[in-house]
C-alpha cells in the first residue's frame, strides 16, 4: 500500500476548471453507460474515452493513477477470468463458437468477450472516479452542490468520506507495519492471520471515522453552518462554460444511448437466456 494517495491535486487543467457539479454529472454518465452497456465495442470506446480524459485533461501524472491501479487491476483480472463461466448470452460480445475448452466449461468467444467487457467496465469506472477525486477539492464540492439547493447535511456526508479516505489509507499502512513488527498472528495459519489483522484494522478505522465525523459535525454546529445562507463564507469557485457544455452533452448522449439500446432480455443480470 506504500505510495498510495487519493487526494486533491492542485492544477489548472480542464478538469480542475470545471465546476464540481459538471464533473459529477460526467462521472455519473460514465457510470451508467458502463454499468448498463452490453456492447463490447462501446465498452472499449468508453474505456479509451476515460483513459484519454485522465491522461490529457486532468494534469495528473500517470504514476498517480497507476499507484491505485496496481490495486484495482488484479481485481479486474479476476472478474475477466471468472465471469466468462457464468455467461448466458447477456451481451453482444462475440459468436457462440468455442474458443477455449476447460475442465469446468467450454468457453465461447462471446463468453470471453463478456469477461473482457466486465473488466473494461470497472477500469472505466476507476479512471473516471480517480479523475474526479484528483481534480475536485471537497470544499468546492460542498459549496457548489449547496448553492444548487442540495441539503448541506446530505452533501457533507459523502464529502467527509473523501476527506477521511487518505487518513484511512495512512492508518492502514501504520497498523500493517505495527502488526508485522509485533508478529501478530504469526503462530496461526495464513487465513486466520489475515482475519486477525483485518479485524484489528476494521475496528481502528471505525473508531477513527466516528471520531473525525463527530469533530466535523461539532465544527459545523459551532460555525452555524447552514443556519443562514450568509452565515458561512467560502471562496468563489470559477465556472468553466465549455466544461459544463461538454459534461451536459455527454450526459444527454449517454441517456439517448441507454434508451436506444435498453433491452431487459439482454441485461447482464438476466442469467436465464
Amino acid at each position: 500500500m506504500a505510495g498510495v494517495e487519493l487526494s486533491f491535486k492542485k492544477g489548472t487543467s480542464l478538469f480542475h476548471r470545471m465546476t464540481p457539479f459538471s464533473k459529477l454529472l460526467l462521472v455519473l454518465s460514465v457510470s451508467f453507460v458502463a454499468i448498463f452497456n452490453t456492447n463490447l465495442y462501446v465498452g472499449v470506446g468508453l474505456f479509451l474515452f476515460c483513459l484519454l480524459l485522465a491522461l490529457f485533461f486532468t494534469g495528473v501524472p500517470f504514476r498517480q493513477y497507476w499507484a491505485l491501479g496496481k490495486i484495482i487491476v488484479p481485481f479486474v483480472l479476476i472478474l475477466a477470468l471468472v465471469f466468462p463461466f457464468f455467461y448466458g448470452g447477456q451481451a453482444t460480445v462475440g459468436s457462440e463458437a468455442i474458443a477455449l475448452r476447460t475442465p469446468i466449461k467450454d468457453l465461447s468467444w462471446g463468453a470471453l468477450g463478456f469477461g473482457l467487457l466486465l473488466g473494461l467496465r470497472f477500469l472505466a469506472l476507476a479512471l473516471a472516479g480517480l479523475a474526479f477525486a484528483f481534480t475536485t477539492h471537497p470544499t468546492d464540492l460542498v459549496q457548489n452542490l449547496t448553492r444548487r439547493g442540495w441539503d448541506y447535511r446530505l452533501v457533507h456526508a459523502p464529502v467527509l468520506g473523501l476527506i477521511l479516505f487518505p487518513s484511512f489509507l495512512k492508518l492502514g499502512r501504520e497498523i500493517s507495519v505495527t502488526q508485522r513488527i509485533r508478529d501478530l498472528g504469526q503462530n496461526t495459519n495464513w487465513l486466520r492471520r489475515k482475519w486477525i489483522r483485518v479485524r484489528h484494522l476494521a475496528f481502528a478505522m471505525l473508531v477513527l471515522g466516528l471520531r473525525n465525523g463527530q469533530t466535523q459535525a461539532m465544527a459545523l454546529d459551532i460555525r452555524g453552518y447552514g443556519a443562514h445562507k450568509t452565515r458561512t463564507f467560502m471562496r468563489e469557485v470559477p465556472r468553466h462554460r465549455a466544461g459544463e457544455i461538454f459534461a451536459w452533452s455527454f450526459f444527454i448522449l449517454s441517456v439517448v444511448y441507454l434508451i436506444v439500446q435498453f433491452n431487459p432480455a439482454t441485461m447482464q443480470w438476466n442469467m436465464t437466456s
